[in-house]
């Protein structure tokens, strides 16, 4: 069973996130193992103190290597396999994290270990030895690792055989290989008329291979609109 595990100072919001959805599933089918680890119980003094002032001033504190080192050591020694561990950590100067990366990580038997950032940031000698792969979810930032890491996992589990009902619905949607990495087609369900809004005809007709063809122009359209960078891979 795979080992999925996030080094946090809020816990619950992993174990909150963990309990339902993908993650839930995840579990339920033996695939991963997911644990958070409360960094507190790490701390440098018996005031739980996990973070510091930055060296050369500024704004902020900075999470402190010692105490992340000392964490991420129990993490490692808790994993009971002998797979290969891989430390990521969320930033907005790392990598941007998409579809390819969740693929392969899927594809992967590696165990995760997810640092998950608070404050003003993260020392940065425990990201130069520790850290094997720093990512970010978009030009954005946020006030905390846990749910970038957390959205990191759902979409590296989804894609592995066995978490979702139909082994085949990760694949059509979008960037999935059944749409040919495009956006995914516009879906309709129950009324067939809506506030003066009618299903596609072509949809109601029964003919699957003209509903085929049809979801792939829209697919085509909304992603030329869209994200035409896609089309061009």
């Amino acid at each position: 069973m795979r080992q999925i595990s996030f080094i946090t100072i809020h816990p619950k919001i992993i174990e909150t996130y963990k309990s339902i959805g993908v993650l839930r599933a995840a579990e339920t089918s033996k695939v991963a193992a997911i644990n958070a680890f409360d960094l507190r119980d790490y701390a440098a003094d018996k005031h739980g103190s996990i973070d510091d002032s930055p060296y050369g001033g500024g704004d902020g504190m900075v999470m402190r290597a010692d105490c992340l080192s000392a964490a991420l050591a129990a993490v490692c020694g808790k994993i009971k396999n002998e797979k290969p561990v891989k430390v990521i950590c969320t930033s907005p100067s790392g990598k941007l994290w998409n579809q390819s990366e969740a693929k392969k990580m899927a594809e992967s038997d590696e165990s995760l270990v997810f640092i998950c950032g608070r404050f003003a940031g993260i020392d940065q000698r425990f990201v130069d030895e520790c850290v094997n792969e720093e990512y970010s979810l978009g030009d954005v930032v946020y006030g905390g690792g846990e749910l970038p890491a957390l959205l990191m996992a759902e979409s590296i589990l989804r894609l592995v055989p066995g978490v979702l009902g139909h082994d085949s619905s990760a694949s059509e949607d979008s960037f999935g290989e059944g749409l040919k990495g495009l956006l995914e087609y516009p879906s309709y369900t129950r009324p067939p008329e809506w506030k003066g809004y009618k299903v596609p005809e072509i949809l109601l007709s029964g003919d699957h291979k003209a509903i085929r063809e049809w979801r792939l122009m829209q697919s085509m359209k909304k992603t030329r609109e869209r994200r035409p960078d896609l089309l061009k891979k």
